[in-house]
């Protein structure tokens, strides 16, 4: 197991540990809103380092001449994206649902 700031590898008993005390400070009523929020962050973490990647695509796409703004140019250089149909988010094509919205994504019209 990876190391976490030198403190050493987690296991079982340890995560049982720190899962009691997080029910001792939150108590159980609070623990689906704790979830929640941790969930929220991480989507917008995600969302976030996505944006930065895109734009770095972006800027070595205009480099090279070329832009990805226009999605029907992006589909043809990507085969494995698809775009959501609620927001219009870029996916891999093996996604069931939107990164970013959560939508479910039908099968792509041929």
């Amino acid at each position: 197991m990876p190391l976490l700031a030198g403190i050493g590898p987690f296991g079982p008993l340890e995560l049982v540990v720190i899962l009691f005390i997080v029910v001792l400070i939150f108590g159980v009523g609070k623990l689906p809103e704790v979830g929640g929020a941790i969930g929220k962050s991480v989507r917008e973490f995600r969302k976030a380092t996505r944006d930065e990647e895109e734009e770095q695509k972006n800027a070595q796409a205009s480099a090279n001449g070329r832009t990805e703004s226009e999605p029907g140019t992006a589909a043809i250089d990507a085969p494995d994206v698809i775009y959501c149909g609620e927001c219009g988010t870029k996916n891999p094509r093996s996604a069931k649902f939107c990164a970013q919205c959560g939508h479910a994504i039908g099968a792509p019209v041929s």
